[in-house]
């Protein structure tokens, strides 16, 4: 029987859900995994593939905003819920879902699509291509010490959270590449949803607020988990999401949640590369830190992502793009930066300075990826002045991040 692909209806959404949950292995739990939580995602973008009556496959869009160099905000459909039972695996279907995705990104002129790979074997073959890293950091409270002037702390509750975290993020999504923008129905599903299904052993979710003259600034989400050893606590801090607006509320939240009483253990899965904590603490061997790819990215219309971010150096370079999932979409292009701003065309012929994938220009997009160390692994080819003028042109200040999974 052929397996057939499009997206659900209404009525198929508790199937869709079921599917989603048996490829990640679990079963459909209505607290963890509410029918509302489908919501954010109009059921047009949503992509099953059916063998028969029976759904085989499933994937999703979700209608993102990515801040990217420079702070522009442009459109980017969020991959997410890509699953294949097991009953079908190779035999075509997450490539078929794959192509209705990227078509259906491309009819509603988005330029970019964006991932969390749970294998990151699978999407290279798909043009997509790691464009921001995390840090995952874990460090014991009794020997570490947070330096640097801060304001004052308080606890809020979720009502309250609510109202005054928004404000905060946005500050913080404006000048960081790689930031999503956030719904009221997003805040709500994700971010203040909080069922015990979802904690996992841990406390409710805690939210605080750092103030600098009275005024907020900055914020953390986190949970707590009570624990002795032989009569000493060893309770552990789970953070969920850290925003600071300023560098006193950067150390006034890092020193609260390195500070609380029977917690010594602080964890958090999800630090930007460059953030600054460890300059504020000085034995910062004692931050232990593994790097993970976070974000991963994939251009769907090269004129128009290229256009739309700012450019480190000024310059002009003509490179070809190699596409193979999606051929029409690569080719030749000039890229044109003056005042560190762009202007990309399509150009005939295929001599130029630069040749790469569109994996690799992906992975380069959002300021953080390394064209130089490209080059050393064969991935960008071309004369060396030009690969060293697009690695200047493509790095940014600000290390892309993006904050949470989906």
């Amino acid at each position: 029987m052929e397996i057939t692909t499009r997206p659900i209806i209404e009525e198929e959404s508790v199937p869709f859900r079921e599917a989603i949950m048996l490829g990640f292995g679990e079963d459909l739990n209505d607290e963890e995994f509410p029918p509302e939580w489908l919501k954010v995602i109009p059921l047009d973008r949503t992509v099953a593939a059916f063998h028969g009556d029976v759904i085989v496959g499933t994937l999703a869009g979700f209608p993102f905003d990515v801040t990217v160099p420079g702070g522009e905000q442009i459109s980017m459909a969020g991959t997410t819920i890509v699953t294949v039972a097991s009953t079908h695996r190779r035999q075509g279907v997450l490539t078929a879902m794959m192509r209705d995705h990227v078509k259906d990104g491309r009819s509603r002129g988005e330029p970019l699509m964006g991932l969390w790979a749970s294998e990151s074997l699978i999407y290279g073959r798909y043009g997509f291509g790691v464009a921001s890293e995390n840090e995952e950091i874990e460090m014991d409270q009794t020997r570490v010490s947070v330096e640097g002037d801060a304001g004052s702390i308080r606890m809020i509750t979720a009502e309250e959270a609510a109202e005054v975290l928004p404000p905060l993020y946005d500050v913080e999504r404006a000048r960081r590449p790689g930031m999503l923008s956030r719904t009221a129905k997003w805040w709500e599903q994700n971010l203040f949803f909080d069922p015990k299904a979802r904690r996992h052993g841990f406390s409710a979710q805690r939210y605080l607020v750092h103030e600098t003259d009275g005024r907020p600034d900055g914020y953390a989400l986190f949970r707590q988990k009570a624990d002795w050893e032989t009569g000493f606590p060893n309770g552990k801090i789970r953070i969920r999401e850290i925003i600071a607006n300023s560098p006193s509320a950067h150390t006034g939240i890092w020193r609260f949640v390195t500070s609380i009483d029977l917690f010594p253990r602080v964890v958090f899965w999800n630090l930007p590369v460059d953030d600054p904590l460890r300059w504020k603490v000085p034995d910062h061997r004692r931050i232990v830190r593994k790097r993970w790819d976070a974000l991963y990215l994939r251009i769907l219309d090269v004129v128009q992502a290229l256009e739309a971010r700012t450019y480190g150096m000024d310059g002009n370079l003509r490179f070809s793009i190699d596409d193979p999932f999606m051929p029409d979409l690569g080719g030749s292009f000039e890229l044109d930066v003056s005042d560190g701003n762009g202007s990309c065309r399509r150009v005939k012929g295929a001599d130029g300075d630069l040749a790469l994938g569109i994996v690799e220009l992906s992975s380069l997009y959002l300021g953080g990826g390394n064209a130089l160390a490209m080059s050393l692994a064969g991935s960008v080819r071309g004369d060396a002045d030009s690969i060293t003028l697009l690695d200047r042109m493509f790095r940014g200040d600000v290390a892309p991040w993006c904050e949470e999974v989906f």
